[in-house]
């Protein structure tokens, strides 16, 4: 104590004569104007050691009263030193624990804390979340279905639309055809008029056939388009529909994902798992805290019940 004492005098002592050789380098050595701005300098550096001084004296006070406290420590039987021994080896070892329990609670989680005020709605919240995602992946796999089969509608629908232009292609040109084969007919029944009426009977059956055939495939071919497009407006409302689903889903998930800190109900999950462990180990820390604050006290009480007066400890570790 005395050691420090002179030490803190020195620093006083080297910082007046700092100050010394300021005023007599400004007074006496080179004389310099004495203007108000060096006055302030001069009574501020005054200030600044006497307040310097005040707090060494202060200091000294308070370390007198402690090393008077200290001395009664020698006076200390063995039954209260190995008391104080075993309070101070059991606040050592609460303290170890504290240690390593520290980086496993709640508040030491920037993650874990985001929970804190959903507590109670987080085992609820990850259902309504697991439903969300399960619907959100069913409409996602329904407008892939409706989009592929859009896709072939359209597909489906060129090809028709190609066949049908090739029937009406294929009509003209049997109909150019009959027409010439009438013409060649009608100059045959002028030479040979008995031999012509069988292959006249015969153009005239083919023709009929070709011409039910035509019809047939014409009309088959409308009704697929006509279905086609029926099937195709049905695509296109239940795809609406599914991303209309699809787009409250998401507004949903994405308003839990960024209230919670998480991207899935599964992460949330492990989340709140790790919260419910940490939220134990948060009471254990308290529980060691309350048993810390009871050592300090009985080690309180011990001490004055031998005139060390002692208003609390600090560090029970350091302290013992």
């Amino acid at each position: 104590m005395i050691a420090m004492y002179k030490r803190v005098e020195g620093d006083n002592v080297k910082a007046l004569k700092a100050l010394w050789g300021t005023l007599t380098n400004k007074i006496g050595l080179k004389p310099v104007a004495m203007d108000e701005k060096t006055v302030e300098e001069v009574f501020g550096e005054l200030e600044s050691v006497s307040i310097k001084k005040k707090r060494v004296t202060e200091y000294l006070v308070a370390l007198e009263v402690k090393e008077e406290e200290t001395k009664k420590f020698e006076k200390l039987d063995k039954e209260t030193i190995g008391q104080l021994n075993l309070l101070a080896g059991r606040a050592k070892s609460i303290e170890e624990k504290k240690q390593n329990l520290k980086g496993r609670l709640i508040h030491q989680n920037a993650a874990l804390m985001r929970l804190v005020p959903y507590e109670d709605e987080i085992p609820e919240i990850i259902k309504e979340m697991q439903q969300a995602e399960k619907h959100k992946r069913e409409t996602e796999n329904n407008m892939y279905y409706l989009k592929e089969e859009r896709e072939e509608l359209l597909e489906e629908r060129e090809a028709l639309l190609s066949g049908y232009n090739f029937l009406k292609g294929f009509s003209v040109a049997l109909i150019l055809l009959i027409s010439t084969g009438l013409l060649v007919v009608f100059a045959m029944m002028q030479i040979l008029r008995e031999a012509v009426w069988a292959y006249l009977t015969g153009a005239s059956i083919l023709f009929i056939l070709f011409f039910v055939g035509i019809l047939y495939a014409k009309e088959r071919i409308e009704k697929a388009l006509s279905r086609n497009s029926i099937l195709q407006k049905k695509a296109v409302k239940y795809l609406n529909k599914a991303k209309i689903r699809y787009f409250h889903q998401m507004r949903y998930l994405e308003f839990q994902y960024h209230k919670l800190g998480v991207d899935s109900a599964a992460k949330l999950e492990m989340y709140y798992t790790r919260y419910v462990k940490n939220k134990n180990n948060e009471r254990v820390y308290l529980q060691m805290n309350e048993t810390l604050s009871e050592i300090e006290e009985k080690m309180l009480v011990l001490l004055k019940e031998h005139d060390i007066n002692v208003d609390y400890i600090e560090n029970l570790t350091e302290w013992a």
